[in-house]
């Protein structure tokens, strides 16, 4: 079985950030001008450029440090099948997402409203039946549904959790907002709900009362999915907010759709509408940014072409850092000795992606979209056949596997470094082959993608903490646009951190435009 490392960027690539910077090496380099300099080709990145372009400014340089754009929501390609790298499903936006509703509406995605204002999509880009499946006590149930044959105990903590979800979705603040929104910004700032962000959500579960096995999987199953950790290592905003925010309960569904959207290259389709506007002259891959002077009227950057280490010069009027937030300290030289304090306080949780590779499709009549093993360490696997309109008629199949390594995250981002890919392989395989044992014999290779830093950790005290304001405090002509300062790694906070900070730059330019932010004070 072949195996093989296949990161998007290379720790060795990543690790340039750590060098010590030596500016004379940069005095004879070559100069560019530009209005905004975006650092960072993720969807927050991304998301700036759009909103930028969209208001006329035409000197955008957009700076990556990856052979290509899109971040975390990036797709692979084996033969005719796309596959998502990262990233690979949004929900139909609430209402309140103003933003992720324009981009959606540009990209076509969004086609129109209905006469009670939800959302028309296409066909094309909803999930398809079956959506999901969930192999629990050596069989497969429709549906990530561990209850099937719950006791009355468990079934009545499962019905305290539900109306207890349900009451905290409708629930609005004395400001009129929802209790949680998304984007957060549009959060009510009630006190008694933003305290929710001083406990674990292991901890609330225990408050209400709720012992169940089965539910503290189903709890522990969402944390996973949206932050990479469990219950006991994120706060009960967070974990209150993955169900209160989208109108899952089946009670509502009608009156608030959340269907599912996704694409055969997961969320790469969104990425690359985001990108299309930026010409190949305006994108500088395979690039870092080493060095980034952020005065109160203009900034520059000092930037290397990894590949040959080119040392290159950008001065910019404005710029959007957009690049992991944990990397700002090591760039931005001007960053204040508290805004660097308040970002290191941020854990990433590494996650590893394989890319596993059959000969032929396998024969399970019930394969789903997406496949969850309740007891697994991952998150399950995606099908990359299911999103493929028409299937290959011939050819074979890409399983996608999600492991978050929720345990300790600095050890195992020194176990990802590892040079042999093999052992991860192996490991992969022996966790699918519990449930598929004719796996091995269809597999002809396996490609692995790690994500030293893949997600922020929602950690007590991140989102509404005291030192949450100064991760978000622009630097000079530097704002700042991820998902990493306000603590929910998610595509609608990543697009809603690009969009703010590209506002922010245009004002800076003393540039019209029309805010993509409305109801929200100043750019949130």
């Amino acid at each position: 079985m072949a195996a093989r490392f296949v990161d998007a960027v290379s720790p060795q690539r990543g690790h340039l950030l750590r060098r010590t910077l030596d500016p004379a090496n940069f005095a004879t380099a070559a100069v560019t001008d530009v209005d905004v300099l975006v650092v960072g080709g993720g969807v927050s990145g991304l998301a700036a450029c759009w909103k930028l372009k969209r208001a006329g400014v035409e000197r955008v340089l957009l700076v990556e440090l990856a052979d290509r754009l899109g971040g975390d929501a990036v797709a692979g390609q084996a033969g005719a099948l796309q596959f998502p790298w990262g990233a690979h499903y949004i929900n139909v936006p609430p209402a309140e997402a103003d933003c992720v509703h324009e981009v959606l509406c540009d990209l076509d995605v969004i086609s129109g409203y209905d006469a009670a204002g939800r959302p028309l999509v296409s066909p094309d880009h909803l999930l398809r039946w079956p959506a999901e499946r969930l192999w629990a006590d050596g069989d497969w149930v429709e549906g990530l549904d561990p209850f099937a044959d719950a006791g009355q105990a468990e079934m009545d903590d499962l019905q305290a959790f539900e109306d207890d979800m349900l009451r905290w979705t409708l629930h609005r603040g004395r400001d009129g907002r929802r209790a949680f929104a998304m984007p957060l910004a549009y959060s009510t700032a009630d006190a008694h709900v933003r305290q929710l962000d001083g406990q674990t959500m292991a901890e609330y579960s225990k408050l209400q009362g709720w012992r169940s096995p089965r539910l503290a999987w189903l709890i522990d199953q969402a944390c996973k999915d949206d932050y990479g950790s469990l219950a006991g290592d994120v706060s009960a905003w967070a974990g209150i907010h993955y169900f209160a925010c989208r109108f899952y309960d089946r009670r509502v569904r009608d009156d608030y759709p959340s269907d599912t959207l996704t694409w055969p290259q997961g969320n790469q389709f969104l990425a690359d509408g985001l990108a299309r506007e930026l010409s190949a002259d305006e994108r500088w891959l395979a690039t870092a940014v080493v060095g980034l002077h952020s005065g109160d009227t203009s900034a520059e950057a000092l930037c290397v072409h990894a590949p040959t280490g080119e040392p290159l010069r950008v001065r910019a009027r404005s710029v959007v850092f957009a690049g992991k937030l944990h990397t700002a300290p090591h760039v931005v030289t001007d960053l204040p000795a508290a805004q660097r304090q308040a970002i290191a306080q941020l854990n990433y949780v590494p996650w590893l992606v394989a890319a596993v590779k059959l000969t032929a499709p396998l024969q399970d009549a019930g394969l789903a979209w997406d496949n969850v093993l309740m007891d697994s360490p991952s998150v399950g696997y995606v099908s990359a056949r299911h999103q493929t309109s028409p299937p290959p008629e011939q050819g074979g199949e890409v399983l996608v596997y999600y492991l978050p390594m929720v345990e300790d995250p600095s050890a195992a981002r020194q176990d990802l470094l590892t040079d042999d890919p093999q052992p991860w392989a192996i490991r992969v395989l022996a966790d699918l082959a519990r449930v598929h044992p004719q796996l091995p014999e269809l597999v002809e290779g396996i490609d692995i993608r790690r994500w030293g830093h893949g997600m922020v950790r929602p950690a007590p005290g991140v989102i509404w903490g005291p030192q949450s304001e100064l991760r978000r405090m622009p630097c000079g002509v530097t704002a700042f646009a991820t998902c990493d300062a306000g603590g929910l790694p998610l595509f609608e906070e990543s697009l809603f951190a690009g969009i703010a900070a590209a506002e922010r730059c245009l004002d800076v330019l003393d540039a019209p435009y029309t805010t993509s932010l409305p109801g929200l004070p100043a750019h949130g």
